[in-house]
């Protein structure tokens, strides 16, 4: 499944690069297109919402699902070894698939509440060669090994955890806890927790790669702390100004996804208000709710915007998409998703930067 915030309100939808060079097909984790604009020598610009490169999503490969098998939805990662990691429509169950795109398995405990069960996925980590964990929005994590047999359950201190980010050899997730929110450090048994607060009920999002650091941000700010390692604590911030963010009262602007890429850069996944949409246009009489009406009337004032930033506040590409679904959205590295209309296939894509014009 997908969902953004906005506004306090959370929207679930059914959900919906780069090429190594052993394997044609395999998304690298780390390379990325040799034509990319020269965005690091680049100075910074005076007028600082112009961006330095334009935006590309290339598609790579199509995981391609059945309706009489697996169907593969978010979340989406692909592991160190080229394959793809994705939910299912199933309970508890996980899709590998192969880097060319064809499905290779299904693995999983199924639902419940035992070792290894849950009923959907919300995020992967890869935290070593042969190992990843689920999060599933509960308190607890799973460890499985590469091959998709289960290892075992942790349990945090905590009343949910929905992300995480790989750092590291570790695992850093931002838990929610009845009084506020906090970060954790994974490594093998062991749990710490690390200076990364928030705010009650507030989700907050991290992005991590080895040269950038450690960053985190809240749902409804346009703010990013960077933080230090391995203390968590907050070193500075990037306050990006931007007219769009937070928008028209009751259509406020929400970032729903904070991403890493491994060449230096930020990117934000923000769902914004349409340049035509009213103040609270969703207020709607309770006793005639009509939830597709309310979708279709969501969609037609809201627009994503997709930003690279360099971690010196350098605006490195923009763009905007006027309908939420036709937005990729961030999977890992330069990897991004998009569903296809039937639902049924998710396509890989990788985001290329290009020079402007």
């Amino acid at each position: 499944m997908r969902w953004w915030a906005i506004t306090g309100l959370v929207f679930i939808a059914a959900p919906g690069c780069h090429r190594d060079e052993a394997t044609s097909s395999a998304p690298s984790r780390s390379a990325f297109s040799g034509e990319e604009c020269e965005w690091r020598s680049a100075p910074q610009l005076r007028d600082v919402d112009e961006p330095l490169c334009d935006i590309e999503f290339r598609e790579v490969v199509r995981l391609e699902g059945d309706l009489g098998g697996v169907i593969p939805i978010f979340p989406v990662t692909v592991l160190m070894d080229g394959r793809y990691l994705t939910a299912t429509y199933s309970h508890g169950q996980l899709a590998f698939w192969a880097p060319d795109g064809e499905f290779l398995d299904v693995v999983g405990n199924g639902p419940g509440e035992g070792p290894g069960e849950f009923d959907y996925a919300l995020d992967y980590a890869q935290v070593a060669e042969d190992e990843f964990v689920v999060l599933t929005g509960l308190p607890t994590v799973h460890w499985y090994s590469i091959t998709g047999r289960f290892l075992r359950s942790v349990l945090l201190p905590a009343i949910g955890a929905g992300s995480a980010v790989t750092y590291d050899g570790a695992v850093i997730a931002p838990i929610r806890t009845r009084v506020g929110g906090r970060g954790v450090v994974l490594r093998d048994d062991g749990i710490r927790e690390i200076g990364l607060h928030g705010r009650l009920w507030s989700p907050t999002l991290l992005a991590a790669a080895d040269d950038i650091g450690l960053w985190s941000a809240d749902h409804d700010r346009y703010v990013f702390r960077r933080h230090s390692w391995p203390s968590g604590a907050v070193g500075d911030s990037l306050v990006p100004a931007r007219a769009w963010f937070p928008g028209p009262e009751g259509n406020e602007a929400a970032l729903g996804r904070l991403h890493a890429d491994g060449r230096g850069l930020i990117w934000t996944f923000v769902g914004v208000a349409d340049p035509g949409a009213p103040s609270n246009p969703r207020r709607m009489d309770e006793e005639f709710y009509d939830p597709e009406e309310f979708e279709a009337r969501a969609d037609e004032y809201r627009d994503i915007v997709i930003e690279a930033l360099a971690p010196d506040g350098r605006l490195v590409a923009s763009i905007r998409f006027d309908s939420p679904p036709d937005a990729p959205e961030p999977a890992y590295g330069n990897i991004w998703v998009r569903q296809t209309e039937d639902e049924l296939t998710l396509v890989i894509l990788e985001a290329v930067l290009t020079e402007p014009g």
